[in-house]
């Protein structure tokens, strides 16, 4: 008997629900059919043209925002990319003399960890013919497979088997005349000395491409007391950088300085967020001025209807459905400009990626030509502001027209 009664409510519940579904169509597809129809078919040719240009400059200002956002997002991953690359996400250094042997054995065994090897980096300064320069010496455990393995992904030619790498953009500027490396190492008797040239190595980063070169750890060690010797950890997920730091000082309390590469960046993270938020703010802008126009189409269009206006009161149209055939105008206007916008954005971001024409100087950026990375969510985020500005700038028109009274409107002319 119960079983009977739920069965036969719920079939009420589903029957009152499919008609009112149904009424709720009805009704809005009259309304939207209506906000069609006055937004692109009035009595003055000039009026629908005004719709086209309300959309156009939605269209203009959506794609603007879509290729900026884009290409913020190239460069600031390009950053990412570039400060993860060939550097170590977690830095462990010993103070008063603490094994870094024993963290290595430990945390080689973290499923986090991709790799662990010890390092060292000091300074010489390079003799290359008649002129002296600055170069950082980077200590790498060739003992250990996965450093030299990680190293070896960036060597593009090896020809001795001890000595120094170089700088793909070093090699070529210097090794024509000198089969080895002539430096000063830093000490208190300062003396020429000279290396072998091991091969050539190619990272991508001017920096050290142009002032580093790479050593065995031995030899590096050996060059000058004065060195910074360490254990570089890198990880497979490198923003679980400040957790596996956590983990180490929980594991080794005593004894060592432990830092991330989110750390050391931390200011600049800050600057990115705030750049990309004034970003947003100032291209919003731009949809925001591009919606005046929907506000002003939507203005004339009220005082064009306006006979029509009380037409559809007179019929028994509310003033709650009068605003909803006005603010549904807005709507489609913002729809159609969001749309054309989007593709046309993600066109422009997708020819730039595929035919990228606009050259960077590489020693200030990372890249040859001009990054391009679409972000789907920045994306989703656009196009809900923007059609949230374009529903807003039709209120006020809309309004206007569910105010009239219908007695009023059919006396205008």
């Amino acid at each position: 008997m119960t079983k009977k009664v739920l069965d036969i409510g719920i079939l009420k519940i589903l029957r009152l629900f499919r008609i009112s579904i149904f009424e709720f169509i009805c009704i809005m597809f009259k309304e939207i059919f209506l906000a069609w129809r006055y937004l692109f078919r009035g009595r003055a040719k000039h009026l629908s043209f005004i719709g086209i240009i309300s959309c156009l400059g939605v269209i203009l200002g959506v794609a603007t925002v879509i290729i900026a956002f884009s290409i913020v997002n190239g460069i600031d991953g390009g950053l990412m990319e570039r400060i993860m690359r060939f550097r170590e996400h977690v830095i462990i250094e010993s103070w008063d003399d603490a094994p870094l042997d024993k963290v290595k054995e430990e945390v080689d065994t973290w499923p986090e960890a991709e790799f662990a090897t010890l390092n060292a980096q000091t300074q010489v300064f390079a003799k290359f013919n008649d002129s002296i320069m600055p170069l950082l010496v980077k200590g790498i455990d060739f003992s250990d497979l996965e450093g030299k393995d990680f190293l070896a992904n960036y060597v593009l030619d090896e020809f001795d088997d001890k000595g120094f790498f170089i700088g793909e953009p070093l090699e070529q500027r210097y090794r024509r005349n000198n089969k080895t490396l002539q430096y000063y190492p830093l000490q208190k008797k300062i003396t020429l000395k000279e290396e072998a040239i091991r091969g050539v190595f190619s990272v991508g980063l001017y920096d050290i491409d142009n002032y580093m070169i790479i050593g065995d750890l031995d030899l590096v060690r050996s060059l000058s007391p004065n060195y910074h010797y360490y254990l570089g950890l890198r990880l497979k997920e490198p923003y679980q950088a400040n957790q596996i730091k956590e983990k180490v000082l929980r594991k080794f309390p005593e004894g060592y300085l432990v830092s991330s590469w989110i750390d050391t960046n931390e200011a600049l993270f800050a600057t990115l967020k705030l750049e990309k938020i004034a970003l947003f703010i100032v291209l919003a802008l731009i949809v925001l001025i591009a919606s005046f126009n929907i506000f002003a189409t939507l203005t004339v269009k009220v005082v064009e209807k306006t006979k029509d206006i009380g037409i559809l009161k007179s019929l028994g149209f509310s003033s709650r459905k009068i605003v909803s055939i006005f603010t549904l105008q807005g709507l489609i206007l913002g729809s159609i400009g969001v749309t054309g916008g989007t593709l046309l954005g993600l066109g422009l971001c997708y020819y730039l990626q595929k035919y990228p024409f606009i050259k960077l100087p590489q020693e200030i950026f990372f890249s040859e030509y001009l990054p391009v990375v679409v972000d789907y969510t920045d994306v989703f985020w656009i196009v809900i502001v923007t059609v949230l500005i374009a529903f807003s700038s039709s209120l006020i028109p809309a309004y206007r027209a569910g105010k009239m009274v219908a007695c009023e409107a059919l006396r205008y002319e």
